[in-house]
């Protein structure tokens, strides 16, 4: 029996609204479709079908490439395959050589198929580092990586690439922080006979990069821009109460919206977090014919939360496509059976949605993209990654909130990222018109939404830098004279001194020169530093003050969450407060549901995990829970409490008394910024009211103009050298480069490792501490030096569950690499926080085999742990390449792939 709900929702405690707001908000939901949208909707439907016609971008580009290097840029989903698919048919119809290159392996092995049923089998090969499938086909497919490593063979060797073509598909990743070096890497080091086609979504820049292009390769590059989305696009906006209605009029906000938005605003919540009603949005949705839909949220957690409040709600299919669903996913299940007990398939069956996001497993996320592809979906909640490379197609995409996670902090949705996004909103030829759904939210700013729907997309910025692997291979070819012209020709370099930005900051930089005449820093770069200080440091408050709803609900769980606590997940579900847990990294509870049939498990109330982020509020009642209560009395407490009426609890009843208060933890980060912020020499400068204190006076403008051009980066030509020639002193110090600056005996076989860290794994072989007997151990100790180094994995009772022989072999190579890791932290070169949770996870992976286990060991969620044997795997070839050199040891780094690299982890061609 459910708990009874009175009418009009709890009962609260009186006192202003201002003084005390409500923990959980709530709004009728009436479905409805706003008069004035009605005629966009009527739109909807799929175009007449017509025989392929190219357009004329695609034709264009193909005309070009005929003669020129040729990069073209247009809108996600407008068709940029087919230019690269007809250029690689009269590349190999002459006899010749192609290589594909995109940035994922999933991505590649599908464009492998694709590639494959259009040449042929026998005219195509794959090189992922994962899969090597016919090496010497006319046509390779591969990952960037692959084809820079490709790049450095050649030029240690005095070769060129066999090849007469090579695309690189998602260009516009020469911007990526992480990985656009190895875009830029591949462009400087491509020889120019080679003929070189670039796919990029939409950037403000094309031109540019095409004119950086003829500048680094010495070939014409022509650029061909389409702006022109296939399918149109129209942004909608989602009311609490059910009303849906467009976002923009005309070029402004819609009048209805904004009134809404400042309402919001002004009397906005200050503790608790409104839910999305997912399973009321895709009713709303499939009322107005809208599905099917990509939701995009902000985690993972989110994501698969999600299901459960769709789960139930409609059946969004039809009869015909529910038949063909279920036709389809029993054929999936066959080819994977040890996903048939996934504990997602109920969602997928009952109401036609999944979740996708990197904590599934491989396998899985291959069903959801299948079924998405083939139109057999009502919905996918998604993060972002499906925007950025997975072909998923849907008629509306449903965007959450107007930030997202960058891997270190929240930031606002740029252009770029919100074109990637709304570019998988309208299929080619299956829909006349696509649709974005802003939805109100905790973390939504729809005027930022609709602003950046009308804003022109980012500029790709060079993020090119030097580490030791780069180093290594570039030395193994080039003299350091050779090497300073490479650098030279990169794209930071030409962006600063070949563009319109660098003459603009230097009339700026000699302007602020005389404005600041009487200054207390050095120079106008020294005031654009402290600028830089000043503006970083005002951020932190701006973020702070963002933060403080979140930490007062978080205050509020610690306060209140106490055993036997009554609190409510979503609408009208009750549980029972047992204890703290935290699952694979996420925070939740463990509770116990209010229910009058509630039984016992091994002894206890059947307990259910929570996350902790799904607690929408806590009532007043706290049942009488002790350590020492009796199983079947606490039971008859949570029966008993059932079958009653409960109000919610006012978080201002809350009697402080927490050891870590979230709101005092932000108080203290507010006061020591405002410290650091009045230690800045600016606040006793005499100058400093012309300079940052006025936002209005020519100084601060000057500055600003700065900050925007970026010209303080550090990627100018004279920091790349810079960069290079630590990197090459560090390299002498430890003896991989010798005084002539070529490499050492030592130096020529580092250079095989394409990793992140080859000098500590070097550092290893040195010593001979890597275990070449035993591969499993040999795959456990490679495991830490791949996982990222902010990953958050606790460590706390982790030594009772270590093997022995993998204690004494970690404390070994720890004990070899340690000196050098305190050696480069003295050269100020980044290095890795070494953990042990990933060696104990592959070593019981690579040694018992029991997946479930393995990924329990780690602590993170299942894709979590793949991308962990990946990785790892990925560094363990690194070390196999060493044949020559250590025969030993290679074998052993071989063995030890094939015993990681199985199912349920490794995805089947």
């Amino acid at each position: 029996m459910r708990t009874k709900r009175p009418k009009g929702g709890y009962k609260r405690r009186p006192g202003p609204s201002q003084d005390r707001p409500p923990a959980v908000e709530r709004t009728p939901f009436n479905p409805r479709i706003n008069k004035q949208l009605r005629p966009i909707l009527r739109e909807i439907g799929t175009p007449d079908k017509t025989p392929f016609k190219p357009d004329p971008f695609q034709l264009e580009a193909l005309e070009r490439l005929a003669e020129a290097d040729v990069i073209v840029s247009a809108p996600t989903g407008s068709g940029k395959t087919y230019i690269a698919v007809e250029a690689m048919a009269q590349v190999l119809a002459k006899g010749g050589r192609a290589w594909y290159a995109s940035p994922l392996k999933a991505l590649s092995n599908s464009k492998f198929h694709e590639f494959g049923e259009r040449f042929g089998t026998d005219k195509v090969g794959l090189l992922t580092g994962d899969h090597k499938v016919n090496q010497d086909a006319a046509l390779i497919v591969g990952t960037t990586e692959i084809l820079r490593n490709q790049l450095y063979d050649a030029m240690s060797r005095g070769e060129n690439l066999a090849s007469d073509l090579v695309v690189m598909d998602e260009a516009h990743y020469l911007g990526d922080p992480d990985r656009g070096v190895v875009w830029e890497e591949v462009i400087i080091y491509l020889p120019p006979r080679v003929r070189l086609l670039l796919l990029s979504a939409t950037v403000a820049n094309a031109r540019d990069l095409a004119k950086w292009l003829e500048f680094v390769r010495g070939n014409r590059c022509e650029a061909v821009i389409s702006t022109e989305r296939p399918v149109p696009l129209h942004p909608l906006f989602l009311f609490p109460d059910g009303e849906l209605v467009s976002l923009s009029k005309g070029r402004e906000l819609s009048p209805q919206v904004r009134n809404f938005v400042r309402e919001k605003r002004e009397r906005a919540p200050r503790g608790g977090r409104i839910q999305a009603p997912y399973g009321r949005i895709l009713k709303t949705l499939n009322e107005a014919d809208l599905l099917p839909a990509i939701f995009f949220l902000k985690s993972r957690a989110d994501c698969d939360l999600a299901l459960s409040r769709a789960f139930g709600q409609t059946d969004y299919l039809d009869a015909n496509r529910r038949e063909r669903l279920e036709k389809r996913l029993d054929e999936l299940l066959d080819k994977y059976p040890f996903l048939k007990d996934h504990g997602h398939i109920k969602y997928i069956r009952g109401a036609g949605v999944a979740a996708h996001h990197a904590g599934h497993m491989p396998h899985w996320k291959l069903v959801v993209e299948a079924l998405m592809q083939e139109g057999l979906l009502a919905a996918i909640f998604s993060t972002s990654t499906v925007a950025a490379g997975v072909n998923f197609p849907a008629r509306t995409v449903v965007i959450s909130q107007s930030d997202k996670f960058n891997g270190h902090d929240f930031v606002d949705l740029t252009t770029t990222d919100l074109l990637q996004m709304t570019g998988r909103a309208g299929r080619r030829g299956m829909d006349r018109i696509g649709f974005a759904l802003v939805v109100p939210g905790p973390f939504q700013n729809a005027e930022l939404i609709h602003d950046l729907f009308g804003a022109e997309p980012e500029p790709v910025i060079s993020q090119i830098k030097i580490d030791f692997s780069m180093a290594l291979n570039l030395l193994h070819s080039q003299r350091p004279g050779d090497i300073k012209r490479l650098l030279s020709m990169s794209l930071a370099s030409y962006q600063q001194e070949h563009s319109r930005r660098a003459s603009e900051a230097g009339r700026i930089l000699a302007r602020l020169e005389e404005v600041l005449a009487e200054r207390a820093c050095e120079s106008p770069e020294g005031a654009l530093m402290l600028y830089h200080r000043r503006r970083k440091l005002l951020d932190e408050l701006v973020r702070i003050e963002k933060a403080r709803p979140e930490a007062a609900r978080e205050r509020m769980l610690k306060l209140g969450l106490i055993p036997g606590r009554l609190f409510e997940v979503g609408e009208g579900r009750f549980f029972c407060f047992l204890a703290y847990k935290n699952r694979r990294g996420h925070p939740g509870v463990l509770a116990a549901r209010l229910r009058e049939d509630i039984g016992l498990k091994k002894g206890q109330p059947r307990a259910k995990w929570i996350p902790l982020e799904a607690v929408t509020g806590l009532l007043e009642t706290v049942l009488d829970f002790r350590d020492d209560t009796p199983a079947e009395e606490g039971l008859q407490l949570i029966r008993s409490a059932a079958g009653q009426q409960h109000t919610l609890l006012d978080p201002a009843d809350l009697v402080p008394g927490l050891k870590t208060d979230p709101l005092a933890d932000l108080e203290g980060r507010k006061a020591a910024t405002e410290k650091e912020l009045e230690s800045l020499p600016c606040e006793r400068c005499s100058v400093f009211r012309n300079c940052l204190g006025r936002p209005d006076g020519e100084a601060y403008r000057l500055l600003n103009r700065l900050h925007r051009l970026q010209i303080n980066s550090d990627s100018s030509s004279f920091l790349l050298w810079s960069s290079f020639l630590k990197h090459l002193e560090f390299l002498k110090a430890e003896g991989f480069v010798d005084e002539n600056d070529e490499l050492t005996a030592d130096g020529e076989w580092a250079a095989q490792l394409r990793l992140d860290h080859p000098l500590l794994i070097a550092a290893g072989i040195r010593a001979g501490v890597w275990p070449e007997h035993n591969p499993a151990l040999l795959a456990a100790l490679v495991a830490p030096f791949v996982v990222d180094k902010d990953r958050d994995l606790d460590e706390e009772g982790l030594k009772k569950l270590l093997p022995r022989h993998l204690v004494n072999a970690w404390r070994q190579l720890e004990a070899t690499v340690a000196p050098l890791i305190a050696t480069l932290q003295d050269w100020g070169f980044p290095t890795p926080q070494l953990k042990m949770r990933p060696a104990l996870a592959i070593f019981a992976w690579a040694s018992w085999g029991d997946w479930d286990t393995a990924v329990r060991l780690y602590g993170l969620d299942q894709g979590d742990m793949a991308m962990l044997v990946f990785r790892t795997a990925d560094n363990l070839r690194q070390i196999a390449n060493l044949s020559e050199t250590h025969p030993g040891l290679a074998p052993a780094a071989r063995a030890a792939v094939d015993l990681i690299l199985k199912e349920p982890v490794m995805v089947p061609l």
